[in-house]
């Protein structure tokens, strides 16, 4: 048995789902009163630490994933439950995964590299009478689009890379503040969604040890009172023998 089949839950079941279903089979617990209750309390109080822990919780469905059947010791508190370790992949495959895909990233490259000298060379040896207009026409473009004058085509090629790494980066720092408030968020609500989860998990426990002591008294106050009730048939009992030995004492001496 696992800690989400001790608390009844699913293994995708969230935060939320984790703690209602321990404060209900503790308040379950408490309110029946079994010898057993104490130990399964504890039982319930572990799953719950670890289930309700990212960190442990993954580590935990780690394991779970690398084993075949994972038992569960109903009669001692749960220990930590023993991760198998998933399979391993073949180290040869992946090796040659590795180079194959060497390989082809080389074979990409090299042929974009020698489109690109085979496009120059053209651009060279190829007479173009409209290069000078082409290119004024271009710097125009430039300049009406971002507002900057430029003496060449080269050099407004080089401006306009500039702004788009400039840009770039501006869009890069955007993206990791926003992931940064994101996380931020998402910290702060699981903060505050653990602090809730606790307090009620300790006003349950409060429950639980408070019904527990209750049903211990009245377990005493039974037990005295079975006892005073036996207690008092035998000195009843006692008083009727000692009541018939005078009444036939009295007879006799008459």
């Amino acid at each position: 048995m696992t800690y989400y089949d001790l608390l009844g839950l699913a293994p995708e079941a969230d935060l939320e789902k984790v703690g209602a279903a321990y404060l209900r089979l503790s308040r379950e617990l408490a309110a029946s009163g079994g010898e057993d209750a104490e130990v399964r309390l504890k039982q319930l109080k572990q799953a719950f630490d670890v289930l309700s822990d990212p960190v442990r919780r993954a580590a935990y469905d780690d394991g779970l994933s690398g084993q075949s059947n994972l038992s569960f010791r109903g009669e001692l508190p749960l220990q930590g439950e023993i991760a198998l370790g998933g399979t391993r992949r073949n180290p040869v495959r992946v090796l040659l995964s590795i180079i194959a895909t060497l390989m082809i990233v080389g074979l990409v490259i090299q042929v974009g590299v020698m489109f690109n000298t085979y496009k120059r060379v053209n651009e060279v040896t190829l007479p173009n009478a409209t290069a000078p207009a082409a290119e004024k026409a271009y710097l125009q473009d430039f300049y009406q689009t971002y507002g900057i004058r430029a003496a060449s085509r080269e050099e407004a090629d080089l401006l306009l890379a500039d702004m788009r790494r400039r840009e770039a980066a501006e869009r890069e720092q955007q993206n990791q503040e926003r992931q940064r408030e994101e996380q931020e968020r998402a910290q702060r609500r699981f903060e505050e969604e653990s602090r809730r989860l606790g307090a009620q998990v300790t006003a349950a426990n409060l429950y639980a040890e408070e019904e527990a002591r209750r049903a211990r008294e009245e377990e005493e106050r039974r037990k005295e009172a079975r006892e005073k009730a036996q207690q008092d048939a035998e000195r009843m009992k006692r008083e009727a023998e000692i009541a018939r030995f005078r009444s036939r004492s009295s007879l006799g001496s008459e």
